[in-house]
């Protein structure tokens, strides 16, 4: 039984996320045609990681993307995945041709995030207080270097293998790059469904040349339509996903040297050389794919949002954006503890204790009412005191009010003790919450923002896959918490 929460009570979720609005697109079905070279690129370069797709002429198209993180990255990086599939599986049941194309940002330079995962320590039995393990790699590499062509650290690899009882697997064989590690991994659960697409891929940065070019050329008005846009959003009270550098000047595009660094730059360079920012990659990816459908996450969502005037500036179509759909996944057994002992799915993002408190034992009544009466008649008294002693000696009010400050403060936080311990004597109900505050909420970290999908995976096989595929709810107002 899964079970569908409220998207409003997943904790620092975008308000662009939230307004539905910011999502609409122009109404338009392209069914474009891909260059004939980047076809051919993009299923050579899938063929390699073991995926044999059919890109259909005359299809719709939707596309989404991630970083290539490292064992697949968090679970998010498989919802996302999972919305995309559904979608084109519903799509196909309405007779409707579909390419769904999965975008690996490979010129991502976030080396700290792409080599880090979480991974719960409930699933490898480890002795700790922290709910999660990290598996992490230090940085060989400069800090702007291109991360999807880099080689997954064998520290890392280690790592991992020492926590999983699994042979070690071809996607982290000695030497493979971030890049075909993810995408082998992926390929491994998804079959041919999806189409990957390496953003370093030499023709697909040739046929961007135009917009480089015309990016270049147009900065001024380009820089200005970001400006006034900031302003317009922060006047409707939201905040812009990216900030411009040095407050002055938004980063477009940047230059890539043999070594992989990145550095910010909009004077010619060759398109193979070019590499998109945070701000452009949208328009890079719509450019060439004219996607009729984009699913991104609430961030990318924010991107669309703040880029807005560059799609009618620059002649680029603009997609419908989708939200992904949101997930967390529990064994069934910590699910069932929501109907079980009452407990509402919202309150996960808070202490067991809080949770228990929402529904209060026998005798929390009790103790409040005993503390209220017993701080009445103590202030009673207190005022007896005051007017004896005030008119002798009227230094000793400020004596007088401190005390009270004191003994109130201690009278409730005794209560307070008091009513955690008779919570806490409902011990199951106690240990149901605290194990899905663990499992959803585990250091207070959202579950899906940082733990390992894969760490899932090698508990649950393509049942994960499978169930998420199924319960996922692309652009709804819900997200899911799925039971496997």
């Amino acid at each position: 039984m899964s079970v569908r929460v409220p998207l409003a009570c997943y904790p620092g979720m975008n308000r662009f996320a939230l307004d539905g609005g910011w999502r609409m697109a122009d109404g338009r079905s392209s069914k474009g045609h891909l260059p004939s070279a980047i076809r051919h690129q993009l299923l050579e370069s899938n063929q390699h990681w073991g995926i044999f797709p059919t890109i259909q002429d005359n299809a719709l198209t939707i596309i989404a993307g991630q970083q290539v993180g490292f064992a697949g990255g968090p679970l998010y990086t498989l919802a996302k995945i999972a919305s995309l599939i559904r979608i084109k599986r519903d799509l196909e049941k309405q007779n409707i041709p579909v390419n769904a194309f999965f975008w690996l940002a490979t010129e991502d330079h976030d080396f700290e995030e792409i080599a880090r995962i979480y991974v719960p320590a409930s699933l490898v039995d480890a002795k700790q207080q922290l709910d999660l393990v990290c598996i992490r790699a230090i940085r060989a590499a400069g800090p702007r270097t291109v991360v999807g062509s880099l080689p997954v650290p064998e520290t890392l690899i280690e790592q991992l293998l020492a926590l999983f009882p699994i042979e070690r697997p071809q996607w982290l064989r000695e030497g493979i790059t971030f890049r075909d590690s993810f995408a082998e991994l992926i390929a491994s659960i998804t079959g041919n469904e999806i189409i990957l697409v390496d953003a370093l891929l030499p023709e697909l940065r040739r046929a961007g040349a135009p917009l480089f070019e015309q990016i270049r050329a147009r900065e001024s008005e380009v820089q200005k339509a970001l400006h006034d846009r900031s302003q317009e959003l922060v006047a409707q009270g939201y905040q812009e996903q990216v900030v411009a550098r040095d407050g002055d000047a938004y980063t477009l595009l940047f230059r890539v040297d043999d070594d992989g660094t990145r550095h910010a730059t909009n004077e010619p360079v060759e398109p193979e050389r070019t590499s998109t920012s945070a701000l452009t990659r949208p328009l890079l990816q719509d450019f060439i794919f004219q996607p009729d459908i984009f699913i991104g996450g609430p961030s990318e969502i924010a991107y669309y949002a703040q880029i807005a005037p560059l799609h009618h500036l620059l002649g680029i179509p603009k997609p419908r954006l989708a939200l992904r759909g949101h997930a967390l996944v529990a064994p069934r057994r910590v699910v069932r503890a929501f109907e079980r002992f009452g407990i509402n799915p919202c309150s996960v993002f808070r202490s067991p204790d809080d949770i228990l408190a929402e529904r209060e034992p026998d005798g929390v009544t009790k103790v409040r009412n005993i503390t209220e009466e017993a701080q009445r008649d103590l202030m009673k008294r207190i005022a007896e005191i005051n007017e004896l002693a005030l008119p002798a000696d009227h230094s000793l009010a400020g004596s007088i009010r401190r005390s009270i400050g004191h003994l109130e403060y201690h009278f409730n936080k005794l209560s307070a003790r008091a009513i955690q311990g008779l919570a806490r004597k409902d011990r199951e109900r106690y240990i149901a919450a605290r194990e899905l505050v663990a499992t959803l909420y585990p250091d207070r970290h959202v579950q899906d923002r940082v733990v390992s999908w894969f760490a899932y995976w090698t508990k649950y096989g393509q049942t994960l896959v499978d169930r998420l595929i199924e319960e996922i709810e692309p652009d709804a107002d819900a997200f899911k918490i799925v039971d496997l």
